[in-house]
């Protein structure tokens, strides 16, 4: 079983940190009143020590991340997760800058604080509140770990000193699942992403992703922790991603105790792993001033103690000098490096951009001769399909060339060849077809009825004839006139009523 929890804390997917300012102080008197923001914390710096007895001990106290807020590594929690695992960073490890090998203390208290002001909360106040509010740890830490690191702490605590302010919190934790948080940096105000697809389709923009934050749009993306959380630790910083920096508590004392302990100590022998080394290089500058400064005040040295001395500080100083112009060649030799490369650069973007700038154009003109083609294409389909359906002339056509350019798709033709199915029905060739053979039933018709008629008058006459007496021979000549006249009786009354020669309403 504890190696599966061992396991399960090695496995965890992610990590993050939530960096803050550190409240500091040794526990006396003054350094309780000192600060209105240390005095409220106070109760979180262990008070099971006695630190006039344990001189190498030193308390703490610090906010160590903001919840319902997004930090500037675009990371966060709510107040639901934090409740649940805040009280687990106690007796985790602290360290220098992340470093696991730079153990320098350890958490000893947990609890909440009010954003800004930094007035202890309860559980109860903050478990369902939307507001952003600290969680703020007690830590003990180590002096004689490491003696650098313990001056810098507590020249952070001193208002005159330069380094006054430079030590922070920085938080890590470890997690498996998380949703996005889009719109702004407070959490009440951002628009959650739960959805698998969309978190794949933003997540690229997430800090921790290698984005820059931000989506094409200028929305903010972040990404709000969620599930199982493991604390891993503290670290002690130079510098953190909180809205607020720094250092507050009591002047811290003068007079520094480290115990001569003999054994190997590892983290002593170690370069101090701290991203700004100056900050410390300047600090070991002052330790030696004050201490020739002390021996001098007392007066009482030797010639041989001064020549020492002065060979000590003339070799140290031609040493710094030395180092002083390699950093200053390396720098410019840095800097003309980067200038180099940002002209390249420059030019390379220079020449992409009017490569970039021709593709376009050219795109532009295919485009545009590739629509003048599908222009051409769809006016010869519509010109033919509306001169299949309509008996069309000359001016038909003329009118129709004039619209159908103006048509942009297929739908504006459809409702263009609508209006002249009810405008031109009279053209329409199916139809036309349709009408002329009702016309033309009609005419059969008609000449059938005339036909019937003027056969019946015939047998009536070629009665009336064979009734009659015969004259003489010029009767029969003008009969047979007559018969030849009635043989065509039937092709006058079809050609009388011709298609030509009716009109129909």
């Amino acid at each position: 079983m504890k190696q599966l929890e061992r396991q399960k804390v090695i496995n965890y997917k992610y990590t993050t940190t939530f960096e803050s300012p550190l409240l500091a102080c040794e526990i006396n008197e003054s350094s309780l009143i000192s600060k209105a923001s240390l005095e409220t914390l106070a109760p979180l710096v262990p008070t099971d020590i006695d630190y006039e007895s344990n001189l190498d001990l030193l308390g703490v106290a610090f906010n160590a991340a903001v919840v319902n807020k997004f930090n500037k590594n675009g990371d966060g929690m709510n107040a639901a997760t934090a409740v649940e695992y805040t009280n687990n960073f106690i007796h985790k490890p602290t360290n220098i800058e992340h470093d696991k090998h730079k153990i320098v203390g350890h958490i000893a208290a947990a609890g909440y604080s009010k954003f800004g002001s930094n007035e202890l909360l309860s559980q109860e106040q903050v478990k369902d509140t939307t507001e952003p509010f600290n969680i703020a740890l007690g830590a003990v830490l180590y002096k004689t770990i490491n003696e650098n690191f313990t001056i810098l702490v507590e020249k952070s605590l001193d208002p005159d000193d330069a380094a006054f302010q430079k030590v922070s919190a920085s938080w890590e934790v470890g997690f498996n699942d998380y949703v996005l948080a889009v719109g702004s940096d407070v959490l009440s105000e951002a628009r959650i992403v739960a959805d698998p697809d969309e978190i794949l389709e933003l997540q690229g923009f997430l800090r921790s992703c290698g984005g820059n934050g931000t989506t094409d749009e200028g929305e903010s993306v972040y990404r709000l922790i969620m599930g199982d959380i493991y604390p891993l630790g503290i670290a002690y910083t130079l510098n953190p991603a909180a809205d607020v920096r720094g250092l507050y508590g009591g002047n811290p004392s003068k007079t520094q105790v480290f115990i001569n302990d003999k054994r190997d100590k590892i983290s002593q022998n170690n370069n101090l792993n701290v991203n700004n080394q100056k900050n410390f290089i300047n600090m070991e500058m002052e330790k030696t001033l004050n201490e020739l400064k002390e021996l001098l005040s007392e007066k009482k040295f030797s010639k041989e103690a001064v020549a020492s001395m002065t060979d000590t500080f003339a070799e140290a100083i031609r040493e710094r000098d030395e180092q002083y112009r390699k950093d200053i060649e390396t720098q410019k030799a840095a800097k003309e490096g980067v200038t180099k490369e940002y002209e390249e650069l420059k030019s390379s973007v220079s020449e992409l951009e009017e490569k970039l700038n021709a593709a376009n154009e050219r795109i532009l003109v295919f485009e545009k001769d590739k629509k003048a083609e599908e222009a051409v294409a769809s006016f010869n389909t519509y010109m033919d399909k509306l001169d299949e359906t309509f008996k069309l002339d000359d001016q038909d056509r003329a009118f129709l060339a004039t619209e159908l350019k103006g048509l942009e798709n297929v739908e504006a033709y459809e409702a263009f060849a609508s209006k002249l199915e009810v405008l031109w029905k009279h053209k329409n060739k199916e139809v036309q077809a349709e009408f002329d053979a009702q016309i033309q039933a009609r005419i059969d018709e008609e000449v059938a009825k005339r036909i019937s008629a003027a056969s019946t008058e015939e047998v009536k006459i070629e009665e009336a004839l064979d009734a009659a007496e015969t004259t003489d021979s010029d009767v029969s000549n003008s009969n047979e006139a007559v018969a030849s006249e009635e043989k065509s009786f039937r092709d006058k009354f079809k050609a009388a009523f011709s298609r030509d020669n009716i009109e129909i309403s």
